[in-house]
Order: structure tokens, then C-alpha cells, then sequence
């Protein structure tokens, strides 16, 4: 079954946090909430507090979306001062996963096309883009700062839980190619929906059932070459 689902791939899109990034010492065991960059930027301005905050609040419904739980984030983030300066040595200084060079650099030597869609920042996903030569790069948080380096705003887009899977289909339909023609590699619960619909699933590094039981294929390996048996 897997291999006659592997034959028709011809797109590869990954999540970013935990699959194309090492998310390092963070963990989640909610159901509902997913490991990501943010835990990092909170946790670096010595504010991981107000992160557990607003997870909880998120966890409880006071924020129905995960819009309105970044929006807030987005918030505490321009109150406690961070600047340009701070976030560009944040994200510069983010892992890249184990065996991520090789894996990216082999699969466009066999022709398919990469991808990444994340909750997480866009302008860390523009440069892990860069870095690994993907074709395309969608993350949802973009942060602008003034010309003193401060926090000015941010622009949101809704690619992440259910809203991960719309922009998954945007994606196939851009690159010329049904979903049923697109693999994903993921490895948390907002990565479930997206599951469902590729043509090929798989669940990377993930310690959660729910996850992996929704995959076609399970890697517990954390190195992402182990992922290349399953693309000719």
C-alpha cells in the first residue's frame, strides 16, 4: 500500500518546528497544543511564564483560535521589548535537524519539489527556505519592527491546525499538483488534519499516539534521511 502511494508523490512539504528544526529541549504532552519557535523566543526573553499563560488559556477555549492565541502572543512580545536585533539572533541561532541538508539536497536531485508550512515565524521559515533550498516557504507570523529595531506590528495567516491543511491545498494547486500527489512529514497534533488529506503521511520523531496512529508511516529515528526509503 505504501509503495503504491509512494510512486505517484512528486512533492515533498514538511513542518518546520521538530521536522526541518530541532525543537531542541521543549515538549508538549497537550492534545492540543503543538511544540514550536515560540516556545524558543519566549523562553529566551525570560518570559516563558507568560507563554504557559497563554497556552493554558488557549487549552481552556478563552482563545477559540490559534489566531487569537498568537495575536495575543504577538502582543506580550512588543510589551516585554523584543527587537529586531534579539529576534534575528533567536532564529539565526535555531538547529537545523539532524541529516536536513542531505535529505532536502537528495530529494531535489530525484526530482521532487519541497515545501515547508508552519504556525511558526515566516521569517524563520523564509530562512530555513534559503538554507535548504526550498521551492516554497509559508509560515504564519510575520513580525516588522521600526527603524529603532522595536516590535511595530504583525500580519497573521491562518496556516496552522485546520487552516494548515487549506494552505496545504493552496500549495499542491500552485506547484500544479493535487494533495493526493503532495507528501507531508510532521510531527504534532496541528500537523493531524493535513494527515488526512496527503497523499502520503508521515509522522517524524513524534512521542504522541494521536499523531502517529493518523500517519501512513512512523519514524522514531531522529534523523531525517530515514525518510528518504520511502521517496524513489
Amino acid at each position: 500500500m505504501t509503495n503504491g502511494r509512494t510512486k505517484k508523490i512528486k512533492a515533498v512539504v514538511f513542518d518546520m518546528d521538530g521536522v526541518l528544526l530541532d525543537v531542541e529541549r521543549y515538549n508538549e504532552t497537550s492534545k492540543k497544543v503543538a511544540v514550536s519557535s515560540w516556545n524558543v523566543v519566549f523562553d529566551r526573553l525570560n518570559i516563558y511564564h507568560e507563554h504557559e499563560r497563554l497556552k493554558e488559556m488557549f487549552i481552556k477555549g478563552i482563545f477559540p483560535s490559534y489566531m487569537e492565541w498568537t495575536n495575543e502572543a504577538c502582543r506580550v512580545l512588543q510589551r516585554h521589548g523584543l527587537t529586531k536585533h534579539k529576534f534575528i539572533d533567536i532564529i539565526n541561532k535555531r538547529h537545523l535537524m539532524n541529516g536536513a541538508k542531505e535529505t532536502l539536497k537528495e530529494l531535489k536531485r530525484r526530482g521532487y519539489k519541497t515545501a515547508v508550512i508552519t504556525g511558526s515565524f515566516e521569517n524563520l521559515a523564509r530562512r530555513v527556505g534559503k538554507i535548504l533550498s526550498l521551492d516554497y516557504a509559508i509560515g504564519h507570523c510575520k513580525l516588522v519592527f521600526d527603524k529603532n529595531g522595536n516590535l511595530k506590528e504583525w500580519f497573521l495567516i491562518p496556516c496552522d491546525y485546520e487552516g494548515k491543511l487549506m494552505y496545504f491545498n493552496k500549495l499542491a494547486q500552485r506547484m500544479g499538483l493535487n494533495p493526493s500527489e503532495c507528501a507531508f512529514v510532521g510531527d504534532e497534533v496541528n500537523d493531524i488534519p493535513i494527515f488526512e488529506e496527503a497523499g502520503l503521511s508521515i509522522a517524524f520523531n513524534c512521542n504522541k499516539d494521536e499523531v502517529n496512529k493518523r500517519a501512513n508511516i512512523v519514524i522514531g529515528k531522529k534523523d531525517l534521511r530515514e525518510i528518504l526509503k520511502f521517496f524513489p
